[in-house]
């Protein structure tokens, strides 16, 4: 047991101690299996080095982590701590033996034992702070794949979401480039790995991956690698390096907002930086100041503002390729003009003020490029606060790029122009880190009400309501955003999956109706329905008759909270090739934009 566990184990014990035994958190819980057990027999197993009760051992394997105890007790204990504990011990207790291997849809004993293999990754560079037990819990959750030469096993730019370790064999990693050809970049054989980008970054494989010869992988899910991470500091710590580095290097292949210096400037400085995950809400510095250093954005958004006597002024937003906090170093100014934190999570690469110095020094051609190239930081510190508009916010006419012109029924990915929303509301209500954004114009909206009767004839539940963000004569329905940085995906049962297309879907057959997803969604886009199940009889009640199915169904699961619900969300009609809402809209006042291509605009600095 490493020292995480430890104090996990402490904490549960003391825990187990205070519990009044109250039955809160088993009412609370959505899965079937709470109804086999009590709570003395889930507290007395704290203490015991192995679990024998078939019933708290089915529990505790079945439990999903969705943490809906945790509100419910009202002694304020984290019964989801005291589960996983136990949860520990039935993985752990698991006997060794022979794993199998999965080529396409057909699996074979693959001659590798569970043992073996946990022993074998506790021999990786990448494993090393991970003992041979946590090692196990892993590959339990974990897929052997075997791919035979050519065999793709992730696309360019798809979502593949999992750790994926080379045991055998190698992959090639390509590009495509601009004339559609194939770029080689590199080759990964035995113990090394790939997938880092999207299980600490939520993003898409920056290259295509595909075996170069008969190769045997093992794929770990997003979910099962967080849970090492957290229960194995090191192995958190070496990942989160080994990803920081990577990150740097492929950014270097494409500079962007640094595109402009000598190349051996260039290197020079990357070469000194430093990747920070910066979360929404942080300050990265702040007005009064020194500067020291100045950032690269990788990932996300953030603003630069000022306070006045009315509020917060926001100057002007950083995206992507943008560099600011430059011109103070240039220009040797005492404190910064302004504050500059993130509106999303956002990723930047930090780089030392001293190393700018110096590598001026041995290139001044760069000083130029860096003095005037970078037009976002120059209107945050030149401006006159008196003279600056007001932050874009309320949607006038003028401030938008235009409407796009879509005809009616036309509804697929890549048709839109423009979104009719300025970058400031786009950023701060959270919508510029979506995808495929719903737009209704109220100009032409008649209230039908066919966006919403098409979605629920395409998929049971109606994912649509016409109601949420509403700006001058634009409204943004509430329905699912497809995030870049998504807080519902974290569901140890798949209950909630982003496909490789990038579509955030409820997986119907998997979904235990938690609603952790519902409750980590901070726009309020998921919403939990009660299954309808049909019962025996040839003749219909009465209520449903009078009522319909649907709302005897909502009747009777306001009365029990108990009925078994099932999450329902947009998912852009993956699987289809348009979206029912806007193909249905008779006015064309429905449509999807694309935010982030409403932000990037190619005529600003970096």
């Amino acid at each position: 047991m490493n020292d995480a566990e430890q104090r996990l184990r402490l904490r549960v014990e003391a825990e187990s101690m205070a519990c009044i035994g109250c039955n809160d958190c088993l009412l609370a819980c959505p899965i079937t299996q709470s109804k086999s057990v009590t709570i003395a027999e889930l507290n007395a197993a704290i203490f015991l080095p192995t679990i024998d009760h078939r019933h708290v051992a089915e529990f505790v394997t079945a439990c999903t982590q969705c943490k809906q105890c945790v509100p419910a007790c009202p002694s304020d204990l984290n019964r989801a701590e005291m589960v996983l504990f136990n949860k520990l011990k039935v993985e752990n207790s698991v006997a060794d033996f022979e794993l199998s291997l999965q080529a396409r849809t057909t699996t074979f004993p693959s001659g590798m034992s569970l043992d073996g293999l946990a022993q074998k990754l506790t021999q990786l560079e990448l494993f090393a702070g991970a003992n041979a037990q946590a090692l196990r819990r892993l590959i339990l959750k974990s897929t052997l794949r075997m791919l035979v030469p050519g065999e793709t096993l992730c696309q360019e730019g798809e979502f593949h979401e999992r750790l994926s370790v080379v045991l055998e064999g190698s992959l090639e990693q390509t590009s495509r480039g601009s004339r559609g050809e194939r770029i080689h970049i590199l080759v990964i054989g035995p113990g090394a790995f790939f997938g880092e980008m999207g299980v600490l970054a939520d993003a898409a494989e920056p290259f295509g991956v595909s075996a170069r010869e008969r190769s045997v992988v093992l794929e770990a899910p997003k979910v099962a690698v967080l849970a090492l991470m957290d229960l194995c500091p090191d192995f958190g710590d070496a990942l989160q390096t080994l990803y920081a580095r990577r990150a740097l290097f492929s950014y270097a292949r494409q500079p962007r907002g640094l595109g402009a210096l000598p190349e051996a400037a260039l290197e020079e400085l990357l070469a000194g930086a430093e990747l920070v995950l910066v979360p929404a809400g942080s300050v990265l510095f702040s007005v009064g100041e020194a500067p020291r250093d100045f950032y690269l954005v990788r990932n996300g958004f953030l603003r630069a503002r000022r306070d006045t006597a009315s509020g917060p002024l926001v100057l002007t937003y950083f995206r992507e390729g943008n560099v600011f906090g430059v011109l103070g170093l240039l220009h040797r100014d005492p404190t910064h003009r302004y504050t500059v934190e993130a509106v999303s999570r956002a990723e930047v690469i930090r780089i030392p003020g001293a190393l700018l110095g110096q590598v001026l020094a041995r290139h001044p051609a760069a000083y130029g490029p860096l003095l005037s190239g970078f037009e976002h930081e120059q209107l945050a510190r030149t401006l006159d606060v008196g003279s600056l508009p007001p932050p874009p916010v309320s949607g006038d006419r003028d401030s938008i790029a235009g409407r796009p012109s879509l005809p009616v029924g036309s509804a697929r990915v890549g048709e839109e122009t423009r979104s009719p929303m300025a970058e400031g509301v786009l950023m701060e209500a959270g919508l510029a880190s979506g995808r495929e954004v719903l737009v209704i114009d109220q100009t032409r909206c008649t209230s039908c009400g066919n966006c919403i009767d098409a979605c629920e004839r395409r998929h049971g539940y109606s994912r649509l309501q016409l109601r949420g963000i509403q700006v001058d004569t634009y409204m943004f329905p509430t329905a699912c955003r497809h995030c870049s940085d998504p807080a519902c995906l974290m569901c140890s049962v798949n209950g909630i999956v982003r496909l490789p297309s990038g579509e955030i879907k409820i997986v119907k057959d998997n979904c235990i109706g938690c609603g952790a997803c519902a409750e980590r969604c901070p726009y309020g886009n998921i919403s939990m329905h009660p299954v309808e199940r049909e019962k025996p009889g040839f003749f219909p009640s009465l209520l449903d008759f009078l009522a319909g199915k649907r709302a005897r169904t909502e009747a009777l699961a306001a009365l029990d909270p108990k009925v078994q619900r099932i999450a329902v969300k947009c998912d852009l009609c993956a699987g289809h090739h348009d979206y029912a809402c806007v193909t249905a809209c008779p006015v064309a006042a429905a449509f999807r934009v694309d935010p982030g291509r409403v932000v990037a605009d190619p005529n600003r600095g970096g």
